[in-house]
């Protein structure tokens, strides 16, 4: 049977090194989404090794008081249990320069693709990539936009989650003399 509680055994660089070695050892460019398309390969398949049935790329079901805010609600991976056919997890990746303006509207894309969902229970989860180690962002500011909401494009309020549960995971990947980058470390953030 899936279980949340065994991610942070799987959320690890020996399993990155298992499903992805260009990322690892290899190297790869900073080109594109290059990053962002292992970010998410890897997510579901982390996803599937618990026993759940992960997809990537997933749009939100547009349903629901919620369906007509913002267009596409797409999120990177979300994992369904297979007992109860709902969805367990929802999980963005994003790059991360220092900068908390750009993880902000990840946390909302969570948030809201929670509510379509209709899983007020699902984990949500911002993994989050740097090259180096960086000024971590405000973990408590991201959790606070999940249980007190936002205002989304259009004036529609989007109401908070006090029961939802935010987990932050770093991914940290260096340059090496031959410019690649390569996955180095993965690092669970943010505990409260």
């Amino acid at each position: 049977m899936a279980d949340l509680k065994d991610a942070r055994n799987w959320l690890t660089i020996e399993a990155a090194t298992s499903h992805l070695p260009m990322w690892t050892q290899w190297g790869v460019r900073d080109v594109g989404h290059f990053v962002h398309s292992l970010g998410c390969t890897f997510l579901t398949a982390a996803g599937r090794d618990l026993g759940f049935s992960a997809v990537s790329e997933v749009p939100a079901p547009r349903e629901g008081p919620l369906a007509h805010v913002e267009e596409d609600v797409r999120s990177d991976s979300v994992w369904f249990d297979r007992t109860t056919k709902r969805v367990a997890l929802v999980a963005e990746f994003e790059r991360y320069a220092g900068k908390q303006k750009d993880l902000s509207p990840k946390v909302e894309t969570l948030l809201l693709a929670q509510h379509r969902w209709g899983c007020k229970n699902a984990t949500l989860l911002l993994a989050y990539w740097s090259i180096g180690l960086v000024t971590l962002p405000d973990h408590d500011s991201l959790r606070n936009i999940v249980r007190g909401g936002f205002q989304a494009t259009g004036g529609v309020r989007v109401p908070g989650n006090q029961i939802a549960r935010l987990i932050f995971y770093q991914f940290v990947v260096r340059a090496g003399q031959d410019g690649l980058l390569r996955l180095e470390n993965i690092l669970r953030r943010g505990e409260s």
